[in-house]
């Protein structure tokens, strides 16, 4: 990498496939997840191929010209593969985010890649990959959410993929759903988000664990 002149923003080198495979096979014998940061379709599809249980960030390689992406689909889904989303990273890397409004086709085909897993029916979990730059924590998840219910998700699907399945699919039983004996970990909205996603920004009060919080307070 130091003799190609790799900066921050160069794609890192991908794992060769036995690699991938064995740090599967290491996890999963250990009874952990195995989870595979891929930028591209073949990176998804190696990691489909080792057997791992998800992907973190959808494939933004692939348009809707051609077929690589409903077979990448297709596969998750008959294995029972989540997705972290991240749509709004890959808009940020765009430079959607700063106020020039600049497109490339990495944002369509991202949404198109997300659009096209939902309909195979593989689990879309609701991430931002926030980091120090961008996108900013809080407010990346609300735009997350509105790229995802543009890519067709309805508004409960939307809010399930930042809620109920993340905890299903992380085995945290005590979370993501509002009933009698779960953590109270409780957001209030002016509106209906069940109706327009958008209604999770009018935020009129939050409760962790039962407590409800202060705007002024951290914890």
């Amino acid at each position: 990498m130091i003799d190609d002149g790799a900066m921050y923003d160069t794609r890192l080198p991908a794992l060769e496939a036995d690699v991938v495979s064995a740090l599967v096979e290491a996890g999963h014998a250990a009874g952990l997840q195995a989870i595979a940061h891929v930028s591209s379709a073949a990176e998804a599809g190696l990691a489909l191929d080792a057997g791992v249980d998800g992907l973190a960030h959808v494939y933004s390689d692939t348009g809707p010209d051609g077929h690589a992406g409903e077979e990448l689909a297709a596969r998750a889904a008959a294995r029972g593969v989540f997705v972290v989303s991240t749509l709004v990273y890959i808009e940020a890397l765009a430079g959607a985010g700063s106020g020039a409004a600049v497109r490339s086709d990495r944002v369509d085909n991202a949404a198109h890649a997300a659009r096209t897993l939902h309909r195979a029916g593989v689990p879309l979990l609701a991430g931002t990959d926030a980091t120090v730059g961008a996108p900013a924590h809080g407010e990346s998840l609300h735009r997350e959410l509105s790229l995802l219910s543009r890519a067709g998700l309805t508004p409960e699907e939307t809010l399930a993929a930042a809620t109920s399945i993340p905890a299903d699919r992380f085995g945290l039983t005590d979370r993501g759903r509002i009933a009698p004996g779960l953590r109270a970990d409780l957001v209030l909205v002016d509106g209906d988000p069940t109706r327009d996603i958008a209604a999770t920004r009018s935020i009129a009060d939050v409760w962790k664990r039962g407590v409800r919080q202060s705007r002024n307070q951290r914890s």
